[in-house]
């Protein structure tokens, strides 16, 4: 039975790839540096804005370990300006929060998007509809580390036994299993697709937000 769900955010419950693109290309702009594209944002995101950063200047060829840490800076700034831009939620995705809610399940937003930024977008798309939000912070390891699910469970009080994770991405698979939860439920509707979710192990996956709501329900 399950009485606590953690949902990754970016392309699970958010679609963010326009707004983190324009950001990206805004600040690459500013210093005379090529744009990327969405696709290649797919590729690039997962595993935190410095590692985004690294990969999309590499991609144009401007990568140096002086440049990055100002371009870093740039691009949390101009987004966190603004971070709602070009961003909302997957259709189906607030019904099936809020029935959540209703039916009291403990809900969490695990992210690796900077925590500030993370907790700007939940809270405007979704109020306090969630119990929890952990995005990037110093100290806490990244997912796919444990760390930052036990982080999680340890404040709502819960159990692994007892806990979904849900998201995207090979990563949020691979935290879900590196944490121990009873079910990793894959999100086909983002960023990677079913067969990289397949790939991580995850136990189900869902193609739409309401064949997940359905899964969740049924597990409750």
């Amino acid at each position: 039975m399950i009485n606590c769900c953690i949902f990754d955010l970016d392309g699970t419950l958010l679609n963010t790839i326009p707004s983190i693109t324009h950001y990206i290309n805004e600040t690459f702009r500013k210093r005379g540096f090529a744009a990327i594209s969405e696709e290649d944002t797919r590729r690039f995101i997962g595993n935190g804005a410095s590692k985004l950063i690294e990969r999309a200047l590499r991609s144009v060829g401007a990568y140096s370990e002086d440049v990055h840490p100002e371009v870093l800076r740039s691009y949390n700034a101009a987004y966190d300006s603004d971070p709602y831009y070009l961003t909302e939620p997957y259709r189906g995705i607030p019904e099936l929060v809020s029935d959540l809610k209703e039916r009291r399940v403990a809900l969490a937003v695990l992210s690796n998007k900077p925590h500030s930024t993370t907790e700007l977008c939940v809270r405007h798309f979704f109020g306090d509809s969630f119990d929890f939000i952990l995005g990037g912070k110093d100290g806490v390891p990244l997912k796919p580390a444990k760390e930052s699910t036990e982080t999680v469970l340890r404040t709502l009080g819960k159990l692994p036994s007892a806990t979904a994770f849900i998201g995207d991405s090979d990563v949020d698979i691979i935290t879900g299993r590196n944490a121990g939860v009873a079910l990793t439920l894959g999100c086909a509707w983002g960023f990677r697709g079913k067969e990289e979710l397949l790939r991580a192990g995850a136990v189900i996956v869902a193609d739409t937000p309401r064949a997940a709501h359905k899964v969740l329900l049924e597990k409750l």
